[in-house]
């Protein structure tokens, strides 16, 4: 009995708080591991492209997970099989930071459910206090029950700025859309802008996961 205790405090250990690489090269072969058929973290963040048809990629590539700062959580993320980040954004000839809709999403593929899990209270922890990246303040607009967690950037500051996070099996997400005009932004348009990107950010999470969910059963 011990013995089986020690190692669930092991696990609950490394899901939460510190990647231990023992556990995480255990976790990444059979039996334990999940996410073995699962295409690529890479093809999964093109989907997006399937749920914002009008909008062009910009960039993708691989990432490496982490709480570093801006975040109020300081920490390596372990259990990873792989990770990727796409970004979209309005199709012309745009600055970066002149696109008026930009849309961004990570796909980390964890080895096993339970770490996608975890995964995903922290970021909601985190979001809950600020943003990872861009250490804007958020507020949360999803209750408990819900499967996803959106936010807002409240108050608004350079435009409206929702975010998404989540997982579906071993698969844990963050999706943020950003909708930015020029000139001045009184507090009416910074309101308009915020209501288009979480209408924007939903939408896309709803038929993303519809298609992520497709995935996963095939390859179960």
């Amino acid at each position: 009995m011990l013995g089986g205790l020690s190692v669930r405090a092991t696990e609950f250990y490394a899901t939460r708080y510190q990647s231990l690489p023992v556990l995480d090269w255990v976790e990444s072969r059979p039996p334990l591991a999940e996410s073995a058929d699962l295409p690529a973290a890479a093809d999964l963040a093109r989907g997006l492209a399937r749920a914002l048809p009008l909008l062009a990629i910009r960039a993708e590539g691989p990432m490496v997970p982490a709480f570093g700062p801006p975040a109020f959580v300081q920490r390596t993320i372990g259990g990873v099989r792989d990770a990727a980040r796409i970004e979209l954004g309005s199709p012309g000839e745009f600055k970066a930071a002149d696109l008026p809709i930009k849309a961004r999403l990570d796909t980390i593929v964890f080895n096993r459910t339970v770490r996608a899990a975890a995964w995903s209270d922290l970021m909601g922890y985190e979001m809950d206090v600020r943003d990872p990246e861009s250490g804007d303040a958020q507020v949360r607009l999803t209750g408990p029950d819900t499967s996803d967690t959106v936010w807002l950037v409240a108050p608004p500051l350079r435009g409206g700025v929702a975010t998404v996070a989540g997982h579906r099996g071993p698969v844990g997400f963050v999706l943020q859309v950003t909708y930015w005009r020029p000139g001045p932004n009184d507090p009416a348009a910074l309101a308009d802008l915020s209501a288009r990107a979480e209408s924007t950010a939903r939408q896309a999470t709803a038929d993303w996961t519809a298609w992520l969910d497709q995935q996963l059963i095939v390859r179960s």
